[in-house]
């Protein structure tokens, strides 16, 4: 039975009744206390009582980089994604770097390692190793929400601890600007939301998460903000990428919302070969049960190329067991260069694109040394477009993750192969590719134009222990130049 707010008074009222029309002292005490308990058992109650085991303390601890000797500490909060310990949390919790860990509730502090940051959409996911499974939320949606249904906040506000505070959707579909990054369509509710609260859930009444507290309205009494829960979907699968991050290929799409149904396998790929079908219902992949697309997105990441994987599928009303052997990606090998000095060679032309032109059958209107990836002469200007080139020195073997950033398109190549395609006309807007590399030197380019309007690019990369950030000037390289 669902209840509403004037259900709750109507029902403490009889009750009320019924407990002094009792005609017997015993029996109406019991009746009158269970109905007692009954009726207090508001939304808010249930709620905390379905999702209390979901929701994690995020901690970040660093030292202040003039006083070593001085510690920061930042609070925030997360939620459980998977009984394995991932968690979904702001990206802006973890902006200033330092050791991140998760306070359980009612136990104790888990380290936690960074796996994903969405800078854009300020979501981060997090990797604990915990001691036993985790009970992972139950994601709702948010197309659907009513404005004025009742919600639940619940998170670590000031760090005091799991708290809950109750309310309703104020509105949908509202933009505002944080002091981390700008939110196009957010769920406004007068929850309270504080501090701390940050990355944990807005609950509806069936205890399904609808959204993420991110942000306030500053200056203002009882406005706080959250993350749709439906862009959070579309944001997970890009976010963990499982076969880009971890060099491989299976070659299987599973369905994003819903049951983890398999919607397209690649002609001559490993899934192809083992046996997986259009249709396929995935159940376990490895270890782990899969009931959805974000368990299967969750459970690859880890597998590494070469190895066998067991795929778990339901058909035709059977359990298979496929083994699929997911092809490794050859990491690619550094250049031999020589003669280099810090720095990136910018050519700039000028000219009205709706893409990226083709360079090579332009003239620059100008050559020039960047130290990094900036706008240079560019800046404040519109109808140009740059291409930069020269050597990263990439620091460690592994899997790289490269961002570009940028209003209008961008694109950026590791030697000839195209690791991230953001081109076209648009708004600020960032893409990402990943690509293994050996330790070493790599041809880079990156190029970028603007037609009109704001003008805006950045550069980043992840990988074998470094987080995301701009790709610093120390590791960027060109040809020394003749006097």
């Amino acid at each position: 039975m669902r209840r509403t707010g004037t259900g709750w008074v109507a029902a403490g009222l009889l009750l009320a009744v019924a407990g002094c029309a009792a005609t017997g002292p015993s029996a109406g005490r019991a009746a009158g206390a269970e109905g007692r308990l009954r009726a207090r058992r508001s939304i808010a109650v249930e709620a905390y009582e379905a999702c209390r085991r979901s929701v994690v303390n995020v901690g970040v601890t660093r030292p202040d980089p003039k006083d070593p000797k001085v510690t920061h500490f930042e609070r925030g909060s997360g939620v459980v994604l998977s009984a394995s310990g991932y968690v979904l949390t702001n990206a802006h919790s973890l902006r200033n770097g330092g050791q991140s860990a998760a306070g359980l509730q009612g136990g104790k502090d888990h380290p936690a390692r960074v796996v994903a940051l969405d800078d854009r959409r300020d979501l981060a996911i997090l990797k604990i190793e915990p001691d036993e499974p985790l009970r992972p939320i139950v994601l709702g949606h948010s197309r659907d929400l009513l404005i004025g249904e009742p919600v639940v906040c619940l998170g670590n506000p000031f760090g005091m601890g799991l708290s809950v505070s109750s309310g309703i959707v104020s509105a949908v579909g509202r933009a505002t600007q944080s002091d981390y990054t700008f939110h196009p369509d957010m769920i406004q509710t007068d929850a309270s939301t504080n501090p701390g609260n940050s990355g944990g859930p807005l609950v509806n009444a069936l205890g399904e998460m609808v959204g993420l507290s991110t942000t306030t309205k500053l200056g203002a009494n009882n406005i706080g903000f959250a993350i749709p829960v439906d862009r959070i979907r579309e944001a997970l699968p890009e976010m963990l990428d499982p076969e880009g991050r971890g060099g491989f290929v299976l070659g299987m799409d599973v369905a994003a919302d819903g049951p983890a149904r398999v919607t397209a396998v690649a002609e001559g790929s490993p899934a192809q070969a083992a046996g997986l079908r259009t249709g396929d219902l995935v159940v376990r992949v490895g270890g782990a049960s899969t009931c959805s697309g974000l368990d299967v997105d969750l459970a690859l990441l880890g597998v590494r190329g070469g190895e066998p994987l067991i795929l778990r599928v339901l058909r035709g009303g059977r359990f298979l067991d496929l083994t699929a052997h997911p092809t490794a990606i050859e990491p690619l090998a550094p250049v031999a260069a020589a003669d280099l000095e810090p720095g990136l060679t910018r050519e700039m032309y000028t000219g009205q694109w709706d893409a990226l032109p083709d360079f090579a059958a332009l003239k620059p209107a100008e050559t020039a040394k960047a130290d990094a990836f900036d706008l240079g002469p560019g800046q404040g200007k519109d109808g140009f477009a740059l291409r930069f080139t020269g050597y990263l020195d990439v620091p460690a073997d592994g899997v790289y993750g490269f961002y570009t950033a940028s209003d209008d398109g961008s694109r950026l190549w590791i030697g000839d192969r195209l690791v991230v395609d953001n081109d076209g006309l648009h708004p600020a807007a960032e893409r990402r590719g990943f690509i293994p590399l050996r330790a070493g030197k790599h041809p880079i380019t990156v190029a970028y134009f603007e037609r009109g309007g704001e003008e805006s690019l950045k550069v980043s990369w992840e990988g074998p222990g470094l987080l995301k950030q701009p790709i610093p000037a120390s590791a960027l390289f060109r040809p020394k130049q003749a006097g």
